[in-house]
């Protein structure tokens, strides 16, 4: 009897230690912020930015829509794309400064779009491990609508970023192609930057307030 109770002694305060002491496989599901989910995060912070001037037709900093955009966009890819051919023949500070005059133009035309509009309605969304679309409608202020789909990739840190956006089935990287194609057939590069940096300085609020 006495080596039974042993027996089954070692069994219960042992065992348990063998098995606990052995690894343990831990499976963790690390959610990604839906692409729906971040686009009404980053239109609300837009948004917010110009109800919090108390004017809704404020407009906010440059500042202010470049770290928005930052977050929002995949802003080289789309310079990238954008500037087509003529990219590969730029050196690496030309082509820094081309993607930081290229934000501060897409993100006054992305608030340009939000700011035609009194209701924005998220119609849905697709999503696959490779691309999403964000469909959304904005009603205009006197009648009708346009529809505003945002193309997003998977980035890194479980976020996506936007990639192209299309207005009424337009998409603005392929519009952005085309005349930048259009302005460099007929002048140079430096030109059109000279061209880009002004329109910069005209959208600057310190300008606007002269």
């Amino acid at each position: 009897m006495s080596r039974g109770i042993a027996a089954l002694t070692r069994a219960v305060l042992f065992t348990p230690i063998f098995t606990l002491s052995r690894p343990a496989k831990v499976v963790l599901e690390i959610r990604r912020n839906s692409p729906m989910e971040m686009v009404q995060k980053a239109v609300g912070e837009m948004l917010d930015e110009r109800a919090g001037r108390g004017r809704s037709d404020a407009a906010p900093s440059a500042g202010d829509l470049a770290r928005t955009a930052e977050g929002f966009f995949d802003l080289r890819e789309m310079a990238k794309k954008s500037l087509g051919r003529n990219w590969v023949t730029r050196t690496p500070q030309e082509r820094d400064e081309f993607v930081r005059l290229f934000t501060g133009m897409l993100s006054r035309v992305w608030l340009r779009t939000l700011k035609t509009g009194k209701r924005i309605t998220y119609t849905g969304e697709t999503v696959s491990a490779a691309r999403a679309t964000v469909r959304t409608t904005v009603a205009l202020e006197r009648q009708g609508q346009v529809r505003v789909e945002y193309h997003l990739v998977p980035s890194g840190n479980n976020r996506w970023r936007v990639h192209d956006v299309l207005v009424d089935r337009r998409s603005l990287v392929e519009g952005y192609r085309e005349y930048f194609d259009r302005a460099l057939a007929s002048s140079s590069y430096q030109d059109l930057i000279w061209k880009l940096r002004l329109k910069e300085v005209e959208m600057s609020p310190a300008a606007a307030s002269v």
